[in-house]
């Protein structure tokens, strides 16, 4: 077997996983790719926008292990399952299940990381020794004997692995990098001994319904909306509404509503001229003294001395 190479590459390399990788959507997106061994595949993924298709081939028996970074990810597989991953949770999904699928980011943007295993391709004399003989059979058997795709909440190990992945310096260190590659795949091959906590799958119909309900609340933020409100407009059970929309947008409804209205805010303090007064009303506040300290709980500082930041930085350039 060739020695050990560490070779990036902006983009698509030859003979990688990722060669095939075709994406469309109406936002950005960048990604590259590490190629660690034969078999094993690291790539980078920042992507902002809205939604995003993937479609990419993969031979049979490759596995990907996607560590989210940053924001928030909905991938909606081919059999019209919809997982999420937020901030340091990860997904495992095997190449039959999303060779034709949907990203949608919740929160706009999405930073992480995939590691690609193609069983077929790796050596096992490459593995590091365990206690315990160490075979692809519960690989194979947990994850690849049929369409899998299933994200888990955050677990420490995964995420100090994923933590040295990123890690500039030790992408620099070939036999570390490398290292934390296997121990990842060796984990995958004890899996089921130990106990994860599985993120709720969601349908496509529930996932499109909690997505209209978020669009809705974004467009009339002057109007202040109940659970009991929305569930009478959009048909949907109060608790399966709650914890839906937690599970897809990653946010509670109040949470989410609030970040939207603070957003809201800071565009009209710095490209309006409305008053402060004006803006409080528009955004659904009974007065401006309690949307000030809204704004000064998430900004640190009020709105008045917001404007006056940005006008000054404005006059500066």
């Amino acid at each position: 077997m060739a020695g050990y190479v560490l070779k990036e590459s902006k983009g698509k390399i030859e003979g990688s996983v990722y060669a095939s990788l075709k994406t469309s959507g109406n936002g950005q997106e960048s990604f590259s790719t590490v190629s660690v061994d034969a078999g094993i595949e690291v790539a980078f993924f920042n992507l902002k926008g809205e939604t995003f298709s993937f479609s990419h081939k993969h031979r049979p028996y490759t596995l990907i292990v996607d560590f989210c970074k940053k924001g928030r990810i909905g991938w909606t597989m081919q059999n019209g399952d919809t997982i999420f991953a937020g901030e340091n949770d990860f997904m495992i999904r095997n190449g039959d299940s999303c060779a034709q699928s949907r990203v949608k980011l919740p929160l706009g943007f999405y930073s992480g990381i995939s590691v690609s295993f193609d069983l077929q391709l790796i050596d096992p004399v490459c593995i590091p020794k365990t206690d315990t003989d160490f075979s692809f059979d519960g690989i194979v058997k947990n994850f690849c004997l049929k369409e899998y795709s299933q994200s888990f909440a955050a677990e420490a190990f995964i995420t100090g692995i994923f933590s040295n992945l990123q890690d500039v310096n030790l992408q620099c260190v070939k036999p570390l990098f490398k290292l934390n590659c296997y121990s990842l795949l060796i984990y995958l091959g004890y899996f089921e001994r130990f106990k994860h906590c599985k993120l709720r799958l969601n349908s496509q119909i529930k996932t499109e319904k909690i997505r209209k309900i978020a669009d809705f609340l974004k467009k009339d933020l002057q109007k202040r909306y109940t659970i009991a409100d929305l569930s009478e407009i959009f048909g949907i059970n109060p608790t399966t509404l709650q914890e839906s929309f937690k599970d897809i947008i990653g946010q509670t409804v109040d949470d989410f509503v609030k970040e939207i209205r603070m957003n809201r805010a800071a565009d009209l303090l710095s490209d309006t001229s409305l008053s402060i007064g004006e803006i409080a009303h528009r955004l659904g506040y009974k007065n401006q003294g309690k949307f000030s300290s809204a704004f000064k709980q998430r900004q640190g500082i009020g709105p008045f001395e917001y404007r006056k930041r940005i006008k000054k930085i404005f006059c500066e350039d």
